[in-house]
This record gives structure tokens, sequence and C-alpha cells, in this order.
């Protein structure tokens, strides 16, 4: 029964860690982020050396059911973060690309130099 119960003590730590993950992927707390998914990869070994068949079911039933939900959440929220900054860069890279036409230091008009927020010289 006492492992039973620290199956369940294990798993309610992973629902609050992932919920703290969630919050910071909101927040875009990167470095909260990246500090979590280390946390989640010791979790994981944890959970990968044990075997729930001898246990209750039913009490690990509720708190499993929040980890997947939540997983998918945080995984969505991630996608969805990867896909802001991707459409960012785009944004970025199409306006560098266009606007090469400037003016001198003398005041003459210089066409397609390059003026940019990028260093391109790689």
């Amino acid at each position: 029964m006492s492992q039973q119960k620290s199956v369940f003590n294990l798993l309610t730590e992973f629902v609050d860690l992932l919920k703290s993950e969630k919050e910071a992927l909101i927040h875009n707390e990167a470095e909260k982020v990246g500090a979590i998914v280390t946390q989640k990869q010791t979790f994981l070994e944890i959970l990968e050396t044990l075997t729930p068949t001898a246990f209750d079911d039913a009490s690990l039933k509720e708190p499993l059911a929040e980890i997947k939900q939540l997983q998918e959440t945080n995984l969505m929220l991630t996608k969805t973060a990867l896909q802001f900054q991707e459409t960012v860069l785009k944004a970025i890279t199409q306006t560098v690309k266009s606007s090469g036409n400037t003016y001198s230091k003398k005041g003459y008009y210089k066409g397609n130099e390059q003026a940019t927020l990028i260093n391109q010289s790689l």
C-alpha cells in the first residue's frame, strides 16, 4: 500500500511540474521552461523503473488522465510559440530583403545597399 501511495505522490508531483511548465509557456519564460524540462526528464527516468500493474488502476486513473491532458496542452503551447517565432523571423527577413533603398551619410539616395537589422555576413 505504501508503494502505491508513493506512485500516486510521484504522479501528483509530476502534475504540479506540468502545471508550472504550462504557466511558464504561457508567460514565455524560456529559462524556466528549460529547467522544467530537465526536471521532467528526471521524473520520466523514475517512472520508467516502476511497474504499476500491481497497483489499483482506479486510484492512478485520475492523475494519469490529468498528465495526458497537461502534456497535450503544453505541446500545443510549445507549437504555437514556435510558429509565432517562425512567423516573426519570416516577416523580418522579408522586410530586410525588400528594404534595400536608403540614403547615404551625405544625403544621396542609394539603392540596393544593405541596411538591415540582421548581420548577413555569414
